[in-house]
């Protein structure tokens, strides 16, 4: 069998790479959801439906990401015109990318709007970058769209849209983390625990920031480094579930550090009374008249639950 070409190598192993990190982190979404599913927390209406629309519209993404994998490597196996055809990359890459990221960074700045006392300057600027690089994110699939192939989205237009769509999501994930960051230390009222939860807080914020920016600005690096080689791609396909997993842990986690510190701070207690035969011996001889029956011990198990409920 003779060896496939170098060209088809480096087109269809980003594709596949892609492809497989995009059902995994598929998979950790799914779980994410369940899990604040099962949690039970009364949320305001807005997060809950910020929560199952992100979901819902993941779940579009992925049938269309699926229907590409056939269509390049079931379909069109062995036809090397369809590696870098569009298909529906423009619209799962930059648009649907563009809006799961501006809905985390719009959900992020309403977080700060509210640490912050309503102070709206920060809130404001993470809402502009983040519309902004939303909208060059639905330019960019109307170029990808009307061009049809990955390897020829090097003209200026695509090229600025692209590079602020990706760069605007980056700056605006930094943003976010340092005025959590900010905002977060502030809220700090010397207390210990208060201390350890707003520590813990911090550091998911500033952890889930820094990695959706660091991934985002390589997306962009690889797209200017190698334009026609597809290796962005590799990442852009798995970019949309990145952000959502994000915020979805980022809302996990919220009341996982609370249930657990404040389970920390009252913990389960077993009392165990062991009510000894001296004790025993007069109350059970005077109802049975004797004591040679008497049981060693009268066991009696004391225990006290704490049920921890949060709210936004």
């Amino acid at each position: 069998m003779a060896p496939l070409p170098q060209d088809q190598i480096r087109s269809s192993a980003p594709l596949l790479t892609g492809f497989m990190i995009h059902w995994c982190l598929f998979s950790t979404l799914s779980v994410q959801t369940y899990i604040y599913y099962e949690a039970r927390v009364r949320d305001r209406w807005v997060t809950t439906y910020l929560v199952y629309g992100v979901y819902a519209m993941e779940v579009v993404q992925t049938a269309f990401v699926i229907y590409d994998a056939f269509a390049i490597f079931v379909y069109g196996f062995g036809d090397v015109d369809s590696l870098p055809a569009i298909h529906f990359h423009w619209l799962t890459i930059p648009i649907m990318s563009g809006l799961v990221s501006c809905a985390s960074q719009l959900f992020y700045a309403y977080r700060i709007f509210i640490l912050s006392k309503r102070h709206r300057i920060a809130p404001l600027i993470i809402s502009s970058i983040a519309l902004g690089s939303a909208g060059a994110g639905l330019l960019s699939g109307y170029y990808a769209y009307t061009i049809g192939s990955l390897s020829q989205l090097t003209g200026k237009s695509p090229s600025l849209a692209i590079g602020f769509w990706c760069g605007g999501a980056a700056v605006c994930d930094i943003l976010i983390a340092i005025f959590m960051t900010r905002y977060l230390t502030k809220c700090d009222t010397g207390f210990r625990h208060t201390r350890l939860l707003i520590s813990k807080l911090i550091r998911v914020s500033v952890e889930t920031g820094t990695l959706t920016a660091v991934v985002a600005i390589l997306d962009l690096i690889l797209f200017f480094a190698f334009p026609n080689e597809c290796l962005y791609i590799s990442i852009s396909l798995w970019l949309p579930k990145l952000y959502a997993n994000a915020m979805i842990m980022v809302i996990n986690a919220r009341f996982r550090i609370l249930s657990r510190d404040q389970a920390d701070d009252h913990p389960t207690e077993s009392i165990h009374l062991q009510f000894s035969r001296v004790f025993a011996r007069s109350a059970y001889s005077s109802s049975r008249g004797t004591t040679d029956d008497l049981p060693p011990s009268l066991p009696v198990t004391i225990t006290t639950e704490v049920s921890v409920h949060s709210d936004s």
